[in-house]
């Protein structure tokens, strides 16, 4: 009972937050989502760092930024920058330890490419795609259901174990649990008119599978990261939610498969 009011409290606090952040956009938009980003790549450098690597983390940090503030400003200019970003971490190993070198550049990517790339789809979705506010609310809405659902579904009915060598506590219950509460909530958003224009209702079925699969799959994702690195929670900092990487960790993966399917086959 004290997890989930922990858990409650974070959520009665965060959502309306980041609704916000959503329904303004501009500039508060940007850096509400350079600081999770930046404090997430800090969550699992300290991860890696567990395993006794010794990644980049304030050159990650700001190569991270970087990228982040590309894709805001000037999307156009993302893959020569990104060449820049990579070509600099290369340089940059001239000046580290020769000892442990190519798993300190691939773990110093690895924090580049996982929070501040991936999340950075959500600047793409809001500004890149028709009624792209709409997408935001109705995706953020869908894998928050369904992570809420998974977790009471699991504590419920949960008794057949999905993947434990992965996410010990993880169920089929709480799964299945998970995708119906996604596709439901996409459901209410078409029942009530607040989807995007542009989508069909078969298309918002989708969205809600994809969602509901998709941020599921991201939170497995980092269940492994931690799995290997020996730890249960990515840091402290959220009370119940556990870390940013354990907040946002669906997004991670969710956020970017909602745009590659909004842009590529629903263009």
């Amino acid at each position: 009972m004290h997890n989930l009011a922990t858990r409650m409290m974070i959520n009665v606090l965060g959502i309306p937050a980041i609704l916000l952040m959503v329904k303004i956009g501009g500039i508060p938009f940007l850096i509400f989502f350079m600081v999770i980003a930046a404090v997430s790549q800090v969550e699992l450098y300290l991860l890696i760092a567990e395993k006794g690597q010794r990644p980049a983390l304030f050159l990650g940090i700001l190569l991270g930024a970087l990228w982040m503030l590309t894709v805001f400003f000037i999307p156009q200019y993302a893959f020569p920058v990104l060449i820049g970003m990579v070509t600099i971490l290369l340089l940059a190993g001239l000046f580290r330890p020769i000892q442990g070198a190519l798993a300190n550049l691939a773990t110093t990517l690895l924090g580049v490419f996982y929070p501040p790339v991936l999340l950075s789809t959500l600047f793409l979705i809001r500004s890149n795609t028709h009624d792209g506010r709409q997408v935001l609310f109705m995706l953020f809405a869908s894998i928050w259901i369904c992570d809420s659902l998974a977790y009471v579904f699991g504590k419920w009915f949960g008794r057949r174990k999905i993947a434990p060598h992965i996410s010990p506590h993880k169920t089929v219950a709480g799964c299945v649990g998970g995708l119906a509460g996604a596709v439901v909530t996409v459901l209410i958003f078409w029942y009530l008119g607040w989807q995007p224009d542009f989508m069909s209702f078969n298309q918002v079925i989708i969205f809600g599978i994809l969602t509901g699969v998709l941020g599921q799959a991201g939170d497995f994702v980092e269940s492994i990261f931690k799995r290997d690195a020996g730890v249960k929670d990515s840091s402290r900092l959220l009370l119940g939610h556990g870390g940013m990487l354990d907040r946002f960790d669906s997004f991670f993966i969710g956020a970017p498969v909602v745009y590659l399917y909004i842009t590529w086959l629903l263009k």
